[in-house]
């Protein structure tokens, strides 16, 4: 995907009409980002600022899911001869479902080892044409909501256990999109917090018990409100 460019305007508006003669392309075939709203000034006279957006074309979305279908039937076609590929080319993460209950397993392998290594080749494919570009997610068989329920039931398990314990607990390395699923497993459990530690693949998530107020405390809260 090619870099933004900045244009200027009186307005907002006049910015964009600008970008979209650079690129011969309407405004919904545009990425448009607004980084000044622009100012009048005083009697349009003293402190006049223009309008400024930082705007690009969209992916072409046809072709770039043209494109990931290529790739997953190439990586694939070993172990499904002839796959049946569902892509939901806008999610974020584009998601792209294998149906094959056949070979679903061998798709998935051991613990998801075999689709995650082919989604990791993938991206990395995809990310060298599309740079910019959503990553993918695949999937077959369900196992990806198998596993991120699992995740969810993990989190609340070590959640509990924190609290009874009274010390930080510790889930194994997890990707990004997994540790958001921690995180939004446990937003609600007012009794720990969550918090991300570490640094690329060996990140992990943090849950910790929350310190309970003592009876002084609490005493000293209500006679201060």
């Amino acid at each position: 995907m090619e870099d933004f460019k900045q244009f200027q305007g009186k307005d907002v508006d006049e910015a964009i009409d600008k970008a979209c003669e650079y690129f011969g392309a309407e405004r919904n075939q545009l990425e448009v980002e607004i980084a000044s709203g622009g100012s009048s000034g005083i009697f349009g006279l003293v402190g006049v600022k223009k309008a400024e957006v930082r705007a690009r074309k969209k992916n072409d979305l046809k072709e770039l899911e043209a494109d990931i279908r290529e790739i997953i039937s190439r990586l694939t076609q070993d172990m499904t001869p002839d796959p049946r590929l569902r892509i939901e080319i806008e999610s974020d993460p584009i998601r792209v479902i294998i149906e094959d209950e056949e070979n679903s397993g061998l798709l998935i392998g051991r613990d998801g080892q075999t689709i995650t290594a082919l989604q990791y080749i993938a991206n990395r494919i995809i990310a060298r044409k599309w740079p910019g570009a959503a990553r993918i997610q695949l999937d077959s068989g369900d196992f990806r909501q198998k596993q991120q329920e699992k995740l969810k039931s993990t989190a609340q398990h070590l959640a509990e256990k924190a609290k009874q314990a009274g010390r930080v607990m510790s889930t194994q390395p997890l990707s990004a999109f997994h540790r958001r699923v921690v995180h939004m497993a446990l937003q609600e459990d007012k009794a720990v917090s969550t918090r991300s530690k570490g640094d690329g693949p060996l990140k992990r998530v943090l849950i910790m018990p929350r310190k309970k107020k003592n009876k002084q405390e609490k005493e000293t809260i209500e006679q201060q409100a």
